[in-house]
């Protein structure tokens, strides 16, 4: 969510404006679509969790702090929306995910290097779909969102400490279980 929302906008949503609500969905929906896609990894619960954002965004707006930014806010709400929807049905899929930002999560020696990419992209999901819903998140956010660990901090309502933590033990986990998968 690299936009960056003029205030003025946020206010004219906080006091009702339709319109000014418009013009903000028009900026956010591709990027709560795709963080929502990238969490899902399901077209139709994307769109879902899309819809169902801006209906919690329509209505939470007067809650909205102008001290936090509003890309923080609606990725909050998205992510939590996500993380819902992954404790009710544990199931996402990585099939459309660019697997580099997974490549450095192992060595140069491991032998991920010497499958194909179709193989390499079925090993990553098979391996992302045995992570815990709260390692998947934290992996998503920082290798495939590309979020600072700030952001995510933020997101997850933690310290900024406890995010970096929370990210280095899903990439232990992931490690793990890739390096059984190459074994056997």
């Amino acid at each position: 969510m690299a936009r960056e929302i003029n205030r003025n906008l946020v206010e004219q949503c906080k006091n009702g404006d339709i319109s000014s609500f418009e013009k903000l969905f028009y900026l956010l929906k591709d990027d709560v679509y795709n963080t929502a896609f990238r969490v899902l990894g399901n077209y139709q619960d994307a769109e879902d969790i899309t819809q169902e954002a801006f209906v919690k965004i329509w209505l939470n707006l007067k809650n909205f702090k102008m001290e936090s930014s509003m890309q923080t806010w609606v990725y909050r709400i998205t992510v939590n929306l996500c993380y819902d929807f992954l404790k009710r049905r544990s199931r996402i899929s990585l099939a459309e995910e660019p697997i580099e930002n997974f490549k450095k999560l192992t060595s140069n020696e491991s032998p991920l290097f010497l499958l194909t990419e179709k193989e390499l992209r079925e090993k990553v999901e098979e391996t992302f779909n045995l992570l815990s819903p709260d390692y998947r998140l934290i992996l998503t956010l920082k290798e495939l969102e590309g979020l600072s660990y700030k952001e995510i901090a933020e997101i997850l309502d933690c310290s900024v400490d406890a995010a970096k933590m929370k990210a280095h033990r899903a990439r232990v986990e992931f490690k793990k279980i890739i390096a059984k998968y190459l074994e056997g």
